[in-house]
């Protein structure tokens, strides 16, 4: 039995009376959708529309000139990229000279035209890396000749045994011994805390350097360096040294220790 709900049959359409079209003017001519009342009509609008190009295209450079927004040109640019570079210039030498008055420890000579500013952790292997392979190289080149000094601070950050290490070093500027002293550090590395420079091995670096143990004992026993190690890791970490060993030639950085063809280039700018 179906179930489904039958669908009544719908009546048939009634039948629809055709549409007849407005009569046209017989002069009309039918373009498309547009009904032009006389034959004249194009030929009127032809000449309009060519007038109205002509008119057009006669007046565009007084538009043009009335609404068109000024190019700037090249000169302004050109200026302003010149006083950014200039102000850029300015502010390294200002940082510069600045470290440079805060620098404790120099070699080579006072007036060459270019200044190495080392930032580096006597843990630090890389430092150490460019202690041995790329400054001697430097030195060779560009120190002995008077062209390059090589300032050194302290960025004592891999813990107790740097600090130590610094102020060590430090005790020894006290015996005229800074860079010898800065050499045996690098040469006795033997990884981070690790006790290659524990206090008894770094009084023993003294004696071998033939130091005045005792004076050079009570100087790192007594913590006489420590504020200014510690002060002087801070104030670099505050203008944004995060790691070692940074450098600065001339105001520019230079960081992690790359080789010496690059030291060498950013030198030879200097240099022309």
């Amino acid at each position: 039995m179906d179930t489904a709900t039958p669908v009544e049959a719908a009546p048939p359409p009634e039948p629809v009376a055709p549409v007849t079209p407005p009569a046209q003017p017989r002069a009309a001519i039918v373009i498309g959708p547009l009904i032009i009342a006389s034959a004249a009509t194009p030929i009127v609008a032809l000449v309009m529309m060519l007038l109205g190009i002509a008119v057009g295209y006669t007046g565009r450079p007084f538009v043009a000139a009335r609404f068109a927004t000024p190019t700037p040109t090249a000169a302004p640019a050109a200026a302003a990229a010149a006083r950014d570079t200039a102000s850029e210039a300015q502010s390294r030498a200002a940082l510069m000279q600045s470290l440079v008055a805060q620098t404790r420890h120099f070699k080579g000579n006072a007036d060459a035209p270019v200044t190495i500013l080392v930032f580096a952790d006597f843990q630090c292997p890389y430092c150490g890396r460019f202690q041995m392979d790329t400054e001697p190289q430097i030195e060779a080149k560009y120190l002995q000749a008077g062209l390059v000094r090589i300032g050194y601070q302290h960025f004592a950050f891999l813990g107790d045994e740097s600090q130590w290490a610094a102020e060590a070093s430090e005790c020894a500027d006290d015996q005229q011994a800074f860079w010898p002293y800065h050499d045996k550090l690098f040469a006795g590395q033997n990884g981070e805390n690790r006790g290659a420079f524990s206090k008894d091995n770094l009084k023993k670096f003294a004696a071998d350097l033939g130091l005045d143990a005792a004076a050079f004992g009570q100087c790192l026993d007594s913590g006489k360096y420590s504020t200014l190690v510690t002060n002087q890791t801070s104030a670099l970490q505050q203008l944004g040294v995060s790691s070692t060993p940074t450098f600065l030639v001339n105001g520019q950085p230079i960081v992690g220790a790359e080789p010496f063809a690059s030291f060498q280039q950013l030198i030879e700018q200097f240099l022309k």
